[in-house]
């Protein structure tokens, strides 16, 4: 594991804090679960940012965010992406087979 030193303002140190207490963590924990959400929530802003514009298919866009294909169609639906493949047609197929 890799070490990383950053300054935080105080508010931000604050609310570390209080997470810590909620959690029962202490603050490499808490940090490592931010950082760790933070960065999958960035991932999947990114594939779906490139889904919109067309430039990765719904797989790529799936493989890029680390979630599964179902998953990725029903964040593009929930963002009214459209991907030509709505979560009814994905039922639809599903129940065929």
């Amino acid at each position: 594991m890799k070490t990383v030193t950053t300054r935080l303002p105080e508010d931000d140190e604050a609310a570390l804090a209080e997470i810590e207490e909620e959690m029962s963590a202490d603050r490499s924990e808490v940090l490592r679960r931010l950082i760790r959400q933070g960065l999958d929530d960035w991932r999947t802003e990114r594939a779906l940012e490139q889904l919109r514009d067309h430039s990765v298919t719904l797989r790529k866009a799936a493989e890029l965010a680390d979630v599964s294909y179902v998953e990725m169609l029903t964040l593009a639906s929930e963002e009214g992406i459209d991907v030509g493949y709505t979560t009814d047609d994905l039922e639809r197929d599903l129940e065929r087979i």
